[in-house]
């Protein structure tokens, strides 16, 4: 499947979102992301950017299985390459900050190999976004 200019946009919730994390600055940050990110064609690489004051834990959700992927510094961006079997299908994220019992939970997304899925979660959690598309470098 060849790049697609357009990133699908996959919006976790409609609440408005924080000058900090616009549409826009969202949508800049995941193209800056794809621009650099390399996968493989038996993977899915997931990019989370944590504009949170505190860090989270990020999870795969497969019903109500929770599986940690890792935890992401404050204001600090994570990687987790992952084989591209264990996201057949349609993947759920989820992230919890640390010491919070509040969490926000992505629509359910699909990835094919070789693609980047990017989180980007907001201050206030319900503005965080998903976006998917081909790396710009493969």
């Amino acid at each position: 499947m060849p790049y697609s200019a357009a990133c699908r946009l996959l919006a976790v919730s409609s609440v408005a979102l924080a000058a900090c994390a616009t549409p826009s600055a969202a949508k800049r940050t995941s193209r800056a992301i794809l621009a650099s990110e390399t996968t493989h064609r038996d993977s899915v690489v997931v990019r989370v950017v944590n504009h949170v004051t505190r860090p989270v834990t990020v999870y795969q959700v497969r019903g109500s299985t929770r599986a940690a992927l890792g935890q992401v510094k404050a204001g600090a961006e994570g990687r987790f390459p992952m084989r591209a079997a264990d996201v057949a299908g349609k993947m759920t994220l989820a992230a919890t900050p640390v010491g919070d019992r509040t969490n926000v939970e992505s629509v359910p997304f699909r990835v094919e190999r070789g693609q980047v899925a990017v989180f980007v979660i907001t201050p206030e959690l319900g503005g965080s976004q998903v976006f998917v598309d081909w790396p710009m470098s493969r």
